[in-house]
């Protein structure tokens, strides 16, 4: 899978530098800084479940996450770049980048299998358009959210 997911990383690169040459560079700039864009893939991940994908840079590669063996621990490695992501969730505290924070993992398959079968958590600290604490823009919550909010928090 992650030869698919580098070919696909691949031709968005392509496509992004064409975009860029046709685009003026204050729009391709903003696409970017804004969050997630376009659809990506249909995967399937370890669990047989099927989702549909959005495109997200990551301007830092970074160790995906996942529970095994009780804790919560790196799974695989993604690249930097325009990848696909499914949705993202609360959970542990995200490693930080300088002054920003979170708490938001965005769930995707990595480049560089360790566990797991890959799947899991990105830190949202590693992609472009949030803010401390806050959602990566245009990519939607996923349907467990629902499970780690706190009562009353309105999501």
């Amino acid at each position: 899978m992650a030869t698919a997911r580098r070919l696909t990383g691949m031709v968005m690169v392509a496509t992004a530098a064409a975009t860029v040459l046709t685009a003026q560079p204050a729009q391709a700039a903003q696409a970017a800084a804004d969050g997630c864009w376009g659809t990506g893939p249909t995967v399937t991940d370890t669990l047989g479940q099927r989702w549909a994908t959005r495109y997200c840079n990551n301007y830092r590669a970074g160790d995906v996450y996942n529970y095994v063996d009780g804790r919560w621990q790196p799974i695989g490695r993604l690249w930097a770049g325009d990848n696909w992501f499914v949705c993202q969730a609360h959970g542990p505290e995200n490693p930080p980048v300088g002054v920003w924070v979170n708490d938001i993992w965005l769930y995707t398959e990595a480049d560089e299998v360790w566990a797991a079968g890959g799947w899991g958590g990105f830190p949202a600290t590693h992609v472009s358009g949030g803010d401390n604490y806050g959602p990566i823009p245009g990519l939607d919550w996923c349907p467990w959210e629902e499970d780690v909010l706190p009562a009353g928090s309105g999501g």
